[in-house]
């Protein structure tokens, strides 16, 4: 559990090195530190802090670095980032939401997909419907632009995300992967 008032990258920091001194190598100063906050507030609630903690996972495992971590090499990142995406799952457990658990796995799957394989990733848009989909309203729209996604239409998930809302978290999110 986060300590009140801590960022949330830097309870996301401590949870991880206290857990391992190999995570706690990959930790960047807290100087260093992207203390910004991504998904997890749009998700809200019991959700935020699991999505912020599956959120560092992605980047460690996607971007040039995570906001919290450096891994020294791609074995270490793809491990660290195992590793946040499953305390990450065991933080929304808490909350005993099975659509979310199901939601948020969909979400890693297609996101890392789509990094590897789309020539112009909609991993930003994927990670903002999802967290607005968690906050709620909880309806079908979501599902069936994931299903346009995987028919590779992308236009069902970008309406999802066609507001000016969306402009702050889209930026971050390309900013972080080196996409901006």
């Amino acid at each position: 559990m986060a300590r009140v008032g801590l960022d949330p990258v830097d309870a996301i920091v401590d949870h991880a090195a206290a857990a391992s001194d190999v995570w706690a190598r990959s930790a960047l100063p807290a100087d260093e530190r992207e203390p910004a906050h991504a998904f997890g507030r749009i998700a809200g609630g019991d959700l935020a802090e699991g999505v912020e903690t599956i959120y560092e996972g992605f980047l460690v495992h996607h971007a040039p670095r995570g906001r919290g971590f450096a891994a020294p090499d791609r074995e270490q990142a793809l491990l660290l980032g195992d590793y946040l995406y499953a305390t990450g799952l065991v933080q929304v457990t808490r909350a005993g939401d099975v659509e979310a658990i199901s939601a948020l796995s969909d979400l890693v799957t297609l996101a890392a997909a789509q990094r590897a394989e789309a020539e112009r990733p909609a991993d930003a848009e994927l990670w903002l419907a999802t967290a607005r989909h968690l906050a709620g309203p909880r309806d079908d729209r979501l599902a069936r632009a994931l299903d346009a996604l995987r028919a590779g239409d992308r236009g069902p998930l970008a309406a999802l995300v066609a507001d000016d809302e969306a402009q702050e978290p889209l930026a971050l999110h390309r900013r972080l992967m080196g996409d901006a």
